[in-house]
């Protein structure tokens, strides 16, 4: 299966059960080979190992960051492990399918083979982790934008709005008139061509062929009349709007829209990671985090 194909062929449900499944297929993000003793830190239910720390200095040595220290080797870990966690609370799953088809993807389309072949060299036959710790936090990343994008719970506020816009010029109000009522962006613009698309990670998910409703902008404005309000409101992955064709002069398309933006990634896995608590059982380590990243707001919550 073709790493490029639909989200939906990639595994038959978005949402999982991610505990479930990795156990069953590779371990959990952190969840590396021994002892308790040998744990570093927890971020929620996920272990940080010493051994996980030494993969991350090495692999960015492959990229030919030499001067990498243990901490920054443990702060990628802890972001990693924060987005492994609110995947969890989430249900958002990687299947075993979906792992093997990324792998071949990695290998078959990286821009840097020989910087790929360092790093599974330095893992060597330890499959799991170069799974666990190379290539899974990839995949969970874009899955979660994903699912942050079209959740209608997180955009919820967002939505509202934006029907509430829909009512307004339905009944008559001009997009601008709407758009100050409730707040939000009034633009008339010109287009042309093939439109805007989705960003091309998010067309790497989810595949061509499965973006009904996240089409072109072209492909709305070329089924209206001049003067028509599109029957729908026009959702990507960042933004709802609501549309109106105004003329159309051959291949340029002139129109309206009154436009919500939705809730950044960022914040929404902001507030997500502020419920996971991160604590490091080394104190050596925990001061020199403290001390050396502390702009990052989980630093200043670590016990």
């Amino acid at each position: 299966m073709n790493w490029t194909s639909s989200l939906a062929a990639l595994h038959t449900r978005l949402c999982g059960a991610l505990v479930i499944v990795a156990a069953l297929t590779f371990p959990a993000l952190g969840a590396g080979p021994g002892k308790a003793g040998d744990r570093v830190a927890l971020v929620g239910k996920t272990a940080i190992i010493e051994q996980d720390i030494s993969y991350k200095i090495q692999i960015e040595k492959a990229y030919r960051n030499e001067g990498a220290t243990r901490e920054a080797a443990f702060v990628s870990l802890v972001n990693d492990a924060i987005e492994h966690e609110i995947a969890a609370i989430h249900d958002v799953a990687i299947t075993r399918e979906e792992m093997d088809s990324f792998k071949r993807h990695v290998d078959d389309h990286t821009k840097a083979p020989e910087i790929l072949q360092k790093v599974k060299a330095l893992f060597a036959d330890d499959l799991i982790s170069y799974e666990r710790l190379y290539l899974a936090p990839k995949i969970i990343n874009r899955k979660l934008r994903y699912f942050c994008a079209r959740s209608s719970e997180i955009h919820e506020n967002q939505r509202s709005l934006i029907e509430k816009a829909y009512g307004l010029v339905v009944s008559g109000k001009s997009f601008q008139e709407a758009a100050e009522q409730c707040g939000l962006k009034y633009a008339s613009f010109d287009t042309e061509g093939k439109g805007t698309e989705l960003g091309a990670d998010i067309q790497r998910i989810v595949g061509k062929e499965n973006m009904v409703e996240h089409s072109p902008l072209i492909s709305v404005l070329e089924t209206l009349t001049a003067g028509e309000i599109y029957g729908k409101i026009v959702e990507d992955e960042c933004s709802y709007r609501v549309i109106r064709l105004v003329r159309r002069n051959g291949g340029t398309y002139t129109a309206e829209a009154v436009t919500v933006n939705k809730r950044p990634f960022d914040e929404w896995l902001r507030q997500e990671a502020s419920k996971i608590r991160i604590g490091i059982l080394e104190q050596t380590l925990r001061d020199n985090v403290q001390v050396e990243y502390h702009h990052l707001w989980w630093a200043k919550t670590l016990r």
